[in-house]
């Protein structure tokens, strides 16, 4: 099933103590990649009443593809709420309400759980493009990601195209999806990795969006990108 919002008084910023005795081995990355990785933002759509108390909340993983366009899942979305924040995050700052935000000015939908975030103010440097290289998943195909699973940032995961399915093989009627197809593919997924971007090893294609968390979050469920050419031509503005 699809990981739930993850409730913002239950997510845990982790501090990881790593042994001076092991060196830390970074990955080398190509130019595309590191682009790939600099477009990752944190972000956190909140729900609060008149004594701006939080009431419900949702971290995801979202990537820039405009100046000032996010990309994330649309299961993300909090139609309740006409701010967005992004990078960085945490609890406390989400809490007191002195977290970096934006307004939302619009949402654009593919309706197969991706959304376009417009945001008035930002100006993301560094973005991927939707446009021209976006493809299908390839079965055997193998892919890489960075995300913030449990609100931990930048976290670098590899793993391959395992197949297809038609979409109500799922029957979940949480997610506005219209397939016809839900694509497959092993590697691990944790909540706050919803919105997360999938690209090919092959040719660097972004070739999917973190919808489903599968078995125990050993396998992701994503569907097509359909967003039109009119929706990205405004992202890119």
């Amino acid at each position: 099933m699809k990981f739930l919002k993850s409730i913002i008084s239950l997510v845990i910023i982790a501090t990881m103590a790593i042994s001076p005795a092991f060196g830390i081995h970074k990955k080398q990355l190509t130019k595309l990649q590191e682009q790939q990785h600099q477009s990752m933002h944190e972000i956190v759509m909140v729900d609060r009443d008149t004594d701006r108390e939080i009431v419900s909340g949702g971290l995801c993983t979202a990537y820039a593809v405009g100046p000032h366009t996010l990309m994330t899942a649309q299961h993300c979305d909090d139609e309740k709420t006409d701010r967005v924040y992004v990078d960085p995050v945490t609890r406390e700052s989400v809490k007191d309400n002195t977290a970096v935000s934006y307004k939302i000015v619009s949402r654009q939908f593919d309706n197969q759980d991706h959304m376009l975030l417009d945001l008035s103010g930002a100006n993301f440097k560094v973005t991927i493009f939707l446009s021209p290289n976006v493809r299908l998943p390839q079965q055997g195909e193998h892919v890489y990601q960075w995300g913030c699973p449990a609100g931990i940032r930048d976290q670098y995961r590899e793993g391959v195209v395992m197949g297809s399915l038609p979409m109500g093989i799922l029957d979940d009627t949480e997610v506005n999806a219209k397939g016809p197809l839900v694509y497959f593919i092993q590697e691990a997924i944790i909540g706050g990795d919803s919105g997360s971007a999938i690209f090919s090893a092959k040719d660097g294609a972004l070739i999917g969006i973190v919808t489903y968390g599968l078995d125990n979050g050993q396998m992701a469920g994503v569907y097509p990108i359909q967003f039109t050419g009119a929706q990205i031509e405004a992202s890119l503005k």
